[in-house]
């Protein structure tokens, strides 16, 4: 299955690609991951998919010169120079790159991919991620090194502090104990360059207070998986975003204690769709401009009646986690169905999501890597996910791209096809708009002046994932 996979990549490009084995005069050592040589580039006859342009369907002549944008007109009105590689875009969609904005570089069982998770990122279309919370923090601000030189391939990496979290949580996470500790944590990281803070489930509400605004002193984000702490103490503290929908709210447990993190999901199982409680707690996360964070590929895991693995992932994870993976699903095969797993707790969640962007909330999207939702190949599925929630094409590509651009600060750059933004692009097989399924079949994806070849940036990773 894994070598039909790479085939199915290799046949669509547009032209002959590079010899695996063939590097550059001066080693260049991404020369072997990319489709063409060259940095300008005439897609023709392509159709465009894109968030801020209204041109959601029109076939249009693009052209990238030196990793920029240069021109978007309508197909058949541009010419190549000389030196300009042409290719075809006719039957293909292009879009912005996906900016992932809850993407880390390891998961449970995997602590050491960063490497492959950069490769298969920015194989499925991924050209800019943020970690929202890192295993390896010093390696993980190495690799952005590495991307940035050059020296590597991957997507532009905004990078993670250790997570913070607090008494009765993980072991291997930062659990400061007073102010002066919070404050030194935030100051720490801010000078060895990374950009966000996460929060995780246990933190302590005051030391979770002094974190949010060191880290706003040091012009640092600060995300949170909350559980201690509710939705609405996380908003009046100026956080900038919650993660994971509204799966790990306790905003809805009754006399919950101050600080205290308890079991949530049966709270909200009971909850109707329509209960107005879920308005008013959209509303203040609204009103203090808070960004929520869908993950739903990883959600969708915890369902027994909805998809797991398929066969891309099998082929990609080391043997033993793919044995796990397989059991996994067995298992849950014969699972009850519970409130919590039901049919109408998952309604639940995508509905809380369309709520909160038609009541004015800035929705944010990321796989959260584990179990089986590798790096790129979930946030396809986040894709494909927010789709069936009820969002548009352009509505999921603007969640997908340009809310995370603006988040990081980017927006004027990357997130759109547009004249004089960065060309950090995808081309798809296929008509994007028809069939959300497209997501997967990536043909190029250009970044920082280069086309690579996700065949080639895939190519070695099989049976890899974890090993």
């Amino acid at each position: 299955m894994f070598a039909r996979l790479v085939i199915s990549f290799a046949v669509l490009l547009v032209s002959l690609p590079l010899s695996q084995a063939q590097t550059s005069e001066d080693g260049d050592p991404l020369e072997s991951y990319l489709a063409y040589q060259g940095e300008n580039f005439l897609i023709e006859g392509v159709k465009l998919v894109d968030v801020g342009n209204g041109t959601a369907g029109d076939t249009y002549d693009v052209l990238l010169l030196n990793g920029w944008i240069a021109r978007v007109a309508p197909a058949g009105s541009l010419e190549a120079s000389e030196g300009t590689i042409v290719v075809a875009g006719h039957g293909k969609t292009l879009i912005p790159g996906l900016v992932g904005m809850h993407n880390h570089l390891h998961m449970p069982g995997a602590p050491s991919m960063a490497a492959e998770a950069a490769r298969l990122y920015l194989a499925s279309g991924v050209t800019t991620i943020q970690t929202a919370g890192s295993a390896d923090p010093i390696g993980e601000l190495a690799l952005q090194r590495d991307i940035e030189a050059g020296l590597a391939p991957g997507p532009r990496i905004a990078s993670s502090a250790p997570y913070i979290t607090g008494p009765g949580g993980n072991g291997p996470m930062e659990k400061p104990l007073d102010e002066l500790a919070a404050r030194r944590f935030v100051d720490e990281w801010a000078g060895r360059g990374v950009s966000t803070i996460k929060l995780y489930r246990h933190t302590d509400p005051v030391i979770a207070e002094i974190i949010i605004e060191q880290a706003h002193k040091r012009g640092l984000r600060v995300a949170g998986h909350l559980c201690s702490i509710t939705y609405e103490e996380a908003a009046r503290m100026g956080i900038d975003s919650i993660e994971h929908g509204l799966h790990p709210a306790s905003d809805f447990v009754a006399e919950k204690s101050k600080g205290v993190c308890i079991p949530s999901v049966d709270a909200k199982a009971e909850l109707a769709v329509n209960d107005p409680r879920l308005d008013e707690l959209i509303s203040i996360l609204v009103e203090k401009n808070v960004a929520l964070t869908s993950t739903l590929a990883i959600q969708e895991s915890r369902f027994p009646q909805r998809p797991q693995a398929d066969d891309r992932v099998l082929d990609l994870l080391a043997p033993h986690l793919a044995e796990a993976s397989r059991q996994r699903t067995e298992a849950m095969a014969g699972m009850d169905v519970t409130p919590a797993i039901s049919e109408a707790y998952w309604g639940l969640l995508l509905s809380f999501e369309r709520r909160f962007v038609k009541a004015g909330g800035t929705l944010l999207a990321g796989p959260d890597t584990g179990r089986h939702v590798l790096p790129g190949l979930g946030d396809q599925r986040n894709f494909e996910l927010l789709r069936e929630a009820g969002f548009s094409t352009q509505d999921v590509l603007k969640i997908m791209s340009q809310n995370g651009a603006d988040a990081l600060g980017l927006g004027k750059e990357i997130g759109g096809v547009q004249t004089g933004r960065r060309a950090e692009l995808v081309l798809l097989n296929g008509n994007l708009e028809a069939d959300p399924s497209i997501i997967r079949e990536v043909v190029v994806v250009f970044n920082g002046g280069r086309a690579y070849d996700p065949a080639r940036l895939i190519m070695g990773l099989e049976g890899m994932i974890g090993k």
